[in-house]
């Protein structure tokens, strides 16, 4: 079993155990083969990981897409946190959008370079 993030899921996946959302529903049962519909509700309730199944399927397309770490000065990162600054970066939707802005902005002053 290996946990990995939702933008790292792909179609195919099988989940290891099940997928609930904050208040405890069930969004997906254990041993279930992920489905782009699956990856949509899974983006729309704010879920960050999913737990997979270790198969050499799995594991070939984890090896592929490998996350990096987004490595921003600090001034990026003081205009990321004032424009964040009202909003509660506990929560996984808010966090996935706080990681995807800062990685954008990153991209950009490298392209500015």
């Amino acid at each position: 079993m290996k946990s990995i993030k939702i933008k790292l899921l792909q179609e195919g996946m099988v989940t290891a155990s099940e997928v609930k959302d904050r208040l405890g529903r069930t969004l997906l049962t254990s041993g279930q083969t992920i489905t782009a519909n699956n990856l949509k509700t899974l983006k729309a309730w704010g879920i960050t990981d999913v737990n997979i199944e270790d198969s050499n399927k799995s594991k070939d397309n984890l090896s592929a897409v490998d996350e990096v770490e987004v490595k921003a000065s600090p001034v990026i990162i003081k205009e990321q946190e004032i424009l964040f600054k009202y909003s509660d970066q506990r929560h996984p939707a808010v966090a996935e959008l706080y990681s995807v802005c800062l990685s954008r902005k990153v991209q950009l002053s490298l392209e500015d370079k």
